[in-house]
């Protein structure tokens, strides 16, 4: 049995899949009820609790041999913080599955993640993978550069509302997208005995400037127009936000990033370690979700 943390938001969503179609028994954990009961009415095995509280876990964890850990405190609607869930959160499911017998931890970082990264969710991701290293458990762990179903998502719903596609800064700068299809392949990969110990940055293979995912999102849409937001303008406003609404503070904070760093990334050397594992470009995996819609 495998305790899927995290397995209700976009990237949770596309893991269920994958590990029905692989045949892996799963149990997911979610704080929320809301949640949990489409997907107990789905026929899905799932445990409400929080991540940070150690009852909550250790029941969680009960028949289970392996974790995949996708939770996050990033955004404003968890209702939490990157240092209680992207950090702590972890830790606690590590050392409940050290206690509890389990042999095998997948955890959800991203690329780049370090002691000095200038987001603090990366700061925090990193924290966490140091702990998983130092332990008892084998590890795997996981780190994407920008998902694209995530963002997708995000400039979808602002295009469906307004007919806007929000971009940070000049949008001119290449980022890299990974499908998280790619990254459900990449855990079935791990469950299986592949990548023991390892750490991996997992890349698509396009590098693609954000204007011009807005040109692909306006065209899936049939509508819209893609409005700019300059960067100066959007770090006073993280600034601020930080002060009154620390989650749209971190969100804002996290754009600017976007906006201004450079994510290019090579993810063809890396992808020698992942056998079997789809390599998605950006225009098939819009594809897929037309599908799937």
């Amino acid at each position: 049995m495998i305790l899927l943390a995290g397995g209700t938001g976009t990237l949770g969503g596309v893991l269920v899949q994958a590990l029905q179609a692989a045949r892996m028994p799963f149990r997911i954990l979610t704080r929320s009820s809301h949640r949990a009961a489409p997907l107990r009415e789905a026929g899905l095995d799932v445990a409400i609790g929080d991540a940070g509280n150690p009852a909550d876990v250790t029941r969680a964890l009960s028949g289970c041999t392996a974790v995949v850990s996708a939770i996050s405190g990033f955004g404003p609607q968890s209702g939490s913080t990157p240092p209680a869930v992207d950090r702590d959160g972890n830790i606690n499911l590590m050392e409940a599955a050290e206690r509890g017998g389990v042999r095998q931890f997948i955890h959800f970082s991203m690329h780049g993640a370090s002691a000095s990264h200038p987001m603090e969710l990366a700061r925090m991701k990193y924290a966490a993978e140091q702990r998983l290293m130092a332990g008892s458990l084998a590890w795997t762990i996981m780190r994407p550069t920008t998902i694209l179903e995530t963002y997708a998502a995000i400039m979808g719903e602002s295009l469906r509302k307004s007919g806007v596609a929000v971009v940070f800064g000049r949008g001119d700068k290449p980022v890299n997208f990974v499908s998280a299809v790619d990254l459900a392949g990449a855990v079935v990969l791990a469950l299986r005995g592949g990548l023991k110990n390892q750490a991996v940055d997992v890349g698509g293979p396009d590098n693609m400037p954000l204007n011009e995912l807005a040109g692909l999102l306006i065209e899936r849409n049939g509508r819209g127009r893609t409005v700019h937001v300059p960067l100066p303008l959007l770090r006073a406003a993280a600034a601020g936000a930080r002060w009154v609404a620390p989650p749209w503070g971190r969100v804002l904070g996290g754009a600017v990033n976007l906006g201004a760093a450079d994510m290019s990334f090579d993810a063809a050397p890396e992808r020698t370690r992942l056998p079997g594992v789809p390599y998605t470009p950006v225009r098939e995996a819009l594809a897929l979700l037309d599908r799937s819609a």
